[in-house]
This record gives structure tokens, C-alpha cells and sequence, in this order.
């Protein structure tokens, strides 16, 4: 569980390291060798992609309670995918990576990945809350973060993580997008997330568990059972379970947050099914 947490403050750290990257020399890929599988696994290796606050803390629960002994544990920066063997057979929950970053690693003779994205203005909103609020403090960054976003105004406060955060999750729905890569919203999951997760894991993924099984773990890790009877739309701002609901960007953007953001992420939106126009 230490892992979980972890992960989610690591946007942080990757995104300092992400700056010093982009006033660096390109960087060459790693050189590890290339991947072996276990002897005799004939599983493949299943790599879960999507960038933060999509549900990938809910999703990483789910795996760790359908197959806990294969799970290869998220390091910051995907250290586990670029930087050490990938081993088949094994699942690689919360890749915060693009297809580019994907495409340096070694990987064995049979893996599957699915990815999983969200509505960047709901992101926006998890994210803000998820600073200010209820993250874990588990590095100096957190803090010096949070007392940032409680000297500004709510307003202000938004357009601080658009402009310091969202760009890391979007350049990751760009880069999928781009390649043509078949992508699974997060509110999709929300209304149907047994009939989308059953398909992609069990039949596509095929993850080694029985379907009896896979869905008392899903079940178990619904909204509900996880915040122990707060129903889905039931704000608490304290808890990484925050609200659990799709929309909620509308009752926290501004005319002048709604501009800003039109500008900047006005056409992924439509490029991602999310909108038609830019009139919304």
C-alpha cells in the first residue's frame, strides 16, 4: 500500500525532472538488455498506461486483489517499464507514460496494455483538491505545494495546476491519441466498469484469474465499499476517494478558468470524444 500512496505524489518529482529534461541533450534510450520471460509462464505481461487522477489508484487495487504475486510495484518516473527487464507474466499497474516513453522499452514476446484517461477538466479539479487537500504528506514538495495553493484564492489556485500540472496528463493523451490507440475513459469505467474491465483484462489482457473472482475484486473496489457507504457525487475533499462522480469540473470552473482552459486544452477535448466544439 506504501507503493500506492507513493505514486500518487510522484507528478512532483517528474515534473521537475521532466524540466530539467526538456533544457537537457536529448536523452539516449536505457540500455538494458533486452527482456527474458519466466521459464515456462505462458501469461503475457500486461501494462496498465493512463496518467494521474484517472481512477489509477482504483484500477491498481483491483489488479493487486486479482493477481497480488505477479504485481510489479510503480516506481516514479517508470523506472519499473524503462529501466529494468520487463518480465512476462507479470502486470505493470499506473504507467504514467506516452507512447513515445512506451516505445523505449524492452519488452518480452507476448504483453498486452490498455489505456485509461480522463476528462482533463475533471483531472484539473482531482488534482487541485488532491494537492490542497488530502494527499499524503510523504515529501517536502507536497507541503511547499500546499501551502502554495491555501495562499491563493480557488480561482488562482486552478490556474496555478493548469498551468504547473495538467500539461504532464495531456501530453500523455496526446501522445496515445496520436498513435491511434484504442483509449478507455474513466467515466466509462464509472457506469460500467465490470462489463469494460471483464472484457479488457480478462478476455483481451488475459489476466490469470477466474471471472467468479475478478468480479468480487471489482465489486469489493467500488466507490461505495471503499468509503465505506458514502454513495458516488458525495463530496469528502479530505479523502483520495474524493467524489467519485464525472462533471464535477462544472461546479468549480469560472467564466475566466473556462476561457483559459478552452485555450489550452480546448482541442483535446474534442479530439478525445469529450466535446464537439469548443462551445461548450
Amino acid at each position: 500500500m506504501r507503493a500506492i500512496v507513493a505514486l500518487a505524489i510522484s507528478p512532483i518529482l517528474h515534473f521537475a525532472r521532466w524540466l530539467v529534461g526538456r533544457l537537457s541533450p536529448a536523452r539516449r534510450a536505457p540500455s538494458h538488455a533486452s527482456a527474458s520471460s519466466s521459464k515456462g509462464d505462458a501469461f503475457p505481461a500486461i501494462f496498465h498506461v493512463t496518467h494521474w487522477k484517472a481512477g489509477s489508484q482504483w484500477i491498481y487495487k483491483i489488479l493487486i486483489g486479482c493477481a497480488p504475486e505477479r504485481i510489479v510495484a510503480p516506481e516514479i518516473d517508470a523506472v519499473q517499464l524503462l529501466r529494468q527487464p520487463v518480465r512476462q507474466g507479470r502486470i505493470y499497474p499506473t504507467v504514467y507514460v506516452t507512447r513515445e516513453e512506451f516505445g523505449r522499452a524492452s519488452l518480452p514476446a507476448r504483453w498486452r496494455r490498455f489505456v485509461v484517461i480522463r476528462d482533463l477538466r475533471d483531472t484539473l479539479i482531482s488534482y487541485y483538491f488532491s494537492l490542497k487537500v488530502s494527499h499524503a504528506v510523504i515529501d517536502p514538495a507536497i507541503t511547499e505545494e500546499r501551502a502554495v495553493l491555501n495562499s491563493m484564492g480557488h480561482e488562482e489556485g486552478l490556474e496555478y495546476v493548469m498551468e504547473r500540472w495538467l500539461p504532464l496528463c495531456s501530453r500523455i493523451q496526446e501522445s496515445w491519441l496520436a498513435a491511434g490507440e484504442p483509449l478507455i475513459r474513466y467515466e466509462q469505467l464509472l457506469e460500467d466498469d465490470l462489463g469494460i474491465l471483464e472484457r479488457v483484462l480478462l478476455d483481451e489482457c488475459e489476466l490469470p484469474v477466474a471471472r467468479d473472482r475478478f468480479r468480487e475484486v471489482v465489486r469489493a473496489n467500488r466507490f461505495e465499499r471503499l468509503t465505506g457507504g458514502r454513495q458516488r457525487g458525495q463530496e469528502d475533499v479530505t479523502s483520495h476517494e474524493r467524489k467519485g462522480a464525472s462533471g464535477d469540473w462544472r461546479n468549480h470552473f469560472t467564466d475566466r478558468i473556462v476561457h483559459e482552459f478552452k485555450a489550452r486544452y480546448g482541442r483535446l477535448l474534442i479530439a478525445t470524444g469529450y466535446e464537439k466544439d469548443l462551445g461548450w
